[in-house]
């Protein structure tokens, strides 16, 4: 009698322990998510040239680059403008503009696409986004 309560018992908790192991839900492997692709930082600057002209500078302040082209996207949407290089610029050395604008209150957008040159990331290409900010007249 003492030798089946034991066998039942010993059934009864191995029982348990293989629905305990197999109701455990295991953790989905999780996906190879690639890195982030690099984006070097830029400044923008506004230059009032008089009451109804503007001018604009842009600064790369991580990397040397190689500039394929700056969009120029105007408060509210209301133009754009492409420049194109290609021009070779190193960190800190800002970009300007052959020609004014015309000043408009709002936030100017700048889109940069080129290609790194310095550092870890040489080769990597990007486009890197920077506003300013232009106060009224």
């Amino acid at each position: 009698m003492k030798t089946k309560k034991i066998t039942l018992s010993l059934g009864l908790i191995l029982m348990f322990f293989l629905i305990a192991a197999t109701s455990c839900k295991k953790e989905p492997a999780a996906p190879d998510v690639p890195p982030a692709a690099y984006v070097p930082a830029f400044s923008a600057t506004s230059i009032a040239i008089d009451a109804t002209t503007i001018d604009f500078y842009i600064t790369c302040i991580t990397d040397d680059y190689n500039l394929v082209k700056v969009e120029v996207i105007y408060p509210g949407g209301l133009g754009t403008d492409t420049f194109q290089g290609p021009l070779n610029l190193i960190k800190g050395a800002p970009i300007t503009f052959p020609n004014y604008f015309t000043r408009m209150s709002g936030t100017w957008t700048f889109r940069v696409t080129g290609t790194i040159s310095s550092g870890t990331n040489i080769g990597t290409s990007f486009v890197s986004s920077t506003s300013v900010s232009v106060s009224g007249k």
